[in-house]
């Protein structure tokens, strides 16, 4: 299968590109922060073991093979010089993919998260061009997502009550997607 390589991608305020260890302290400052991992499938950050496990997941995850592509990518700010978030993007199937996304809470409200969204929906419909679909899901409580998947251009799908579980405990999803206009042969 050919390789898809994980390249920076940048914005006007930020610089999407993948880990590194130097940025350990960054992940800790807002991983471990309650507020920011209460709708996330993993618990803040007590240590920074728990913050260096993290990357070490994202190395061992990383898959740059076509049709099943994980890739994580470091939210770096330009204006503060440090990792600030992060934002994910996979292959669901030949066809789909997704984003998940987590930025520290001093970053709320700021509009960090639709850019990188932004650029990263660029991204994948410009480098996969069999992707007819882009999703993300979150919480229904969880608005700052759901606003942030708007911007996107991602249409409400609908509620799947009880899809899914976070922290051992059944959640309601709400789901959003971006369809490309394309035909496929």
């Amino acid at each position: 299968m050919d390789q898809v390589e994980q390249k920076r991608i940048e914005t006007a305020r930020l610089i999407l590109r993948p880990y590194t260890y130097d940025d350990l302290k960054d992940v800790f400052g807002y991983a471990s922060d309650p507020e920011v991992t209460k709708y996330l499938l993993w618990d803040a950050h007590k240590t920074l073991e728990d913050s260096q496990n993290f990357l070490n997941w994202i190395k061992s995850m990383t898959c740059a093979e076509q049709g099943k592509v994980f890739f994580v990518y470091a939210i770096w700010s330009k204006e503060n010089k440090k990792v600030i978030g992060s934002i994910d993007f996979k292959n669901t199937n030949k066809f789909g993919g997704q984003m998940d996304y987590a930025i520290g809470k001093a970053y709320w409200g700021k509009g960090y998260v639709s850019e990188a969204a932004t650029a990263l929906k660029v991204w994948a419909f410009g480098n996969f061009p069999e992707i007819v679909r882009l999703q993300a899901y979150c919480q229904p409580e969880n608005i700052g997502s759901q606003r942030v998947m708007k911007k996107v251009g991602m249409e409400y799908e609908g509620l799947r009550k009880k899809s899914f579980v976070v922290k051992n405990k059944p959640v309601d999803l709400v789901h959003y997607a971006l369809i490309r206009d394309t035909e496929l042969s």
